[in-house]
């Protein structure tokens, strides 16, 4: 069995690798800069894969120097409810990509911004909606008026 550290690499790398994949298929387009639409993701899926690989080796490195092989049982106790409660905050990512385009982007980013508020354990209430609505608003703002970027308008476009 391995490390947490060795594993967390790995699969930064694996996760990396996907994104890469997906970044390099991005269109470009006879309008584009140098850098094009796909550089700044493709500049982060290679610093991906480039600290995971860093990671994993520190890991082997550090079981080298120790010359002793660690207590795999210690060091993964209780992980498994920590991979479960991430595999949660995974869902509430599905599910906002499943429904965007139906909800349209204020309304499914708000429901994520609240949802994730209350998975991490925030008390319901007025609160919360409001910091949903005020942070969905903002973000609506942010990317549709000021950058220009064209959002899914889902149920609101019928209205």
């Amino acid at each position: 069995m391995f490390s947490r550290d060795f594993v967390g690499g790995l699969a930064a790398v694996l996760i990396a690798a996907v994104y890469l994949l997906f970044a390099y298929e991005l269109r470009t387009s006879a309008l584009d800069d140098l850098v094009g639409p796909g550089g700044l993701p493709r500049t982060y899926g290679w610093m991906m894969l480039v600290l995971g690989l860093m990671i994993a080796a520190g890991a082997i490195f550090k079981q080298i120097r120790s010359g002793v092989a660690p207590d795999l049982k210690l060091e993964w106790k209780g992980q498994g409810r920590r991979i479960l409660w991430a595999a949660g905050l995974l869902l509430i990512g599905v599910g906002y990509v499943i429904g965007v385009g139906t909800l349209g982007y204020p309304l499914a980013i708000a429901l994520l911004l609240i949802a994730v508020a209350l998975y991490q354990g925030a008390k319901p209430g007025l609160h919360i909606a409001a910091m949903g609505i005020g942070g969905a608003a903002f973000l609506w703002v942010a990317f549709v008026l000021v950058l220009g970027v064209s959002m899914p308008k889902g149920l609101l476009g019928i209205l």
